[in-house]
């Protein structure tokens, strides 16, 4: 079988086991929008890269990780305004800064056009190193900061009186949150990639209790979805954004269905 199958796999499994870890903790702050913004952001950040000649991979990434760090200077607290809506100000933002970077290009737009859906073609041994060492390092960020995540997951305004450095550990997540999908973007693409983090996580809640299982199996669901998702787009030619999207949808209806099932049962 041609090497590249290999290579189109391991990028799958890597990209679907961050993407699904990342998803348990945005799902679990009940904030999806912080997800599409990201997503954007590293979009934004990888066309102006072209535009500005700078490096498709760094200048994301620092684009990425820089401007989701900021978002943990929003909090409802302090705010007239509900977190969702500044994430949705700020995400149609990104989007108009995407598409006039792609209007200000000159020439052929097919390469930053594979951007917003995604494609296996983008998938080489480098990429699968920085995405492993992205995921990598959100492991070990997870662990170190176990107890701090668990508690933001369920209020900041908690966490920050009980003496966890919140505004810290917030925004190192949304840094690593940033450059995950910077660094996933160009295989899964800048429209689907959303789906990636959040239908894994949703469908994990569905059937899932306890936060240890949770993130089993939304990692595991992550996986499947990502790995069927290239596989698809592998053997019929399919934009691999796409596949993904419908594999991880078909995963969370099962899972309802599942919970539905279950509920009846009991």
């Amino acid at each position: 079988m041609d090497p590249f199958f290999y290579l189109v796999i391991l990028a799958g499994a890597i990209a679907g086991a961050s993407c699904g870890l990342l998803g348990v903790y945005i799902v679990g702050l009940r904030l999806p929008f912080v997800g599409i913004f990201i997503s954007h952001a590293a979009m934004a950040g990888t066309i102006f890269s072209y535009l500005l000649g700078l490096s498709p991979i760094w200048g994301p990434v620092v684009v990425s990780a820089v401007t989701a760090a900021s978002l943990a200077a929003i909090r409802p607290e302090r705010s007239r305004m509900d977190p969702n809506v500044a994430l949705a100000i700020l995400f149609s933002l990104m989007l108009g800064l995407t598409f006039l970077g792609m209007g200000l290009m000159q020439g052929s737009r097919s390469e930053v056009l594979g951007l917003l859906w995604g494609s296996i073609l983008f998938v080489q041994s480098k990429s699968v190193f920085v995405i492993g060492v992205a995921a990598a390092a959100f492991v070990v960020f997870a662990l170190a900061f176990n107890k701090e995540l668990k508690v933001l997951l369920f209020s900041r305004t908690i966490a920050a009186a009980t003496g966890v450095h919140e505004t810290f550990v917030y925004s190192l997540f949304l840094a690593l949150c940033g450059i995950i999908l910077a660094v996933n973007l160009p295989l899964v693409g800048g429209l689907m990639i959303f789906s990636l983090i959040t239908s894994p996580a949703a469908a994990a809640y569905q059937i899932c209790r306890g936060h240890r299982a949770v993130v089993a199996a939304s990692t595991g669901f992550g996986v499947i979805s990502a790995v069927g998702g290239f596989v698809f787009s592998y053997y019929f030619n399919l934009p691999t954004g796409a596949c993904t999207v419908l594999a991880s949808t078909v995963l969370f209806a099962l899972a309802v269905a599942w919970r539905a099932l279950a509920g009846k049962a009991d």
